[in-house]
């Protein structure tokens, strides 16, 4: 099912979250003893989840959420106890990556179930960005192909389905895409404004 880091120093905890892990069918990656280690196989390894201990390394937990915050690998679950829940939802907010589950007493039945919404959710919003990242791309790219169609019209004194012609000519011609030859025209008639 999915791929598992743990980064779990209390032992009877450990052995409960991996137990309750492993009946689940889930894989256990690898284990992790301090936060550089935890680091080092979480981008090496690129697991589904990491799920940590809070107060797992201590000092550094600040510092491995900020870089996990930017590498946007996988999504991390926090264990915590009612104690310490408000602590870590100080440093981290509201952020889509790190999820805190309050493990005392410990539910496996809960515990699964959130870890797997985590994963779900988490991949629903990965591919959510992915989709805007491209409806932008296509929109700039859209942008780019207007305007080097009215300088082709201009300067060619050309229709506009002759100029949208000439670009996807110049695309083929060239072997690059249309946004590249859409760019260098502008920039060619940028240059010559002068």
């Amino acid at each position: 099912m999915y791929k598992v880091i743990l980064a779990i120093r209390n032992k009877k905890l450990f052995a409960t979250v991996k137990s309750s892990l492993i009946e689940n069918g889930y894989s256990i990656a690898d284990t992790a003893s301090d936060f550089s280690d935890c680091l080092r196989k979480i981008r090496v390894l690129k697991p589904d989840v990491v799920i940590m201990e809070y107060g797992f390394s201590i000092g550094s937990m600040v510092e491995i959420i900020d870089i996990l915050k930017n590498d946007k690998i996988c999504p991390v679950v926090i264990l915590a106890n009612q104690a310490q829940k408000s602590n870590i939802e100080s440093v981290i907010l509201e952020d889509d990556e790190f999820n805190v589950f309050l493990y005392s007493p410990f539910n496996k039945w809960a515990f699964i179930s959130f870890v797997e919404m985590v994963v779900r959710n988490w991949s629903r919003l990965r591919k959510l960005e992915e989709h805007i990242k491209k409806l932008q791309d296509d929109l700039e790219t859209r942008k780019l192909v207007e305007r080097a169609k009215g300088i082709l019209m201009k300067e060619l004194k050309l229709d506009e389905e002759l100029a949208m012609r000439k670009l996807q000519k110049l695309s083929m011609d060239h072997q690059m895409p249309i946004k590249e030859v859409a760019r260098r025209i502008i920039e060619w008639k940028m240059n010559n404004k002068q």
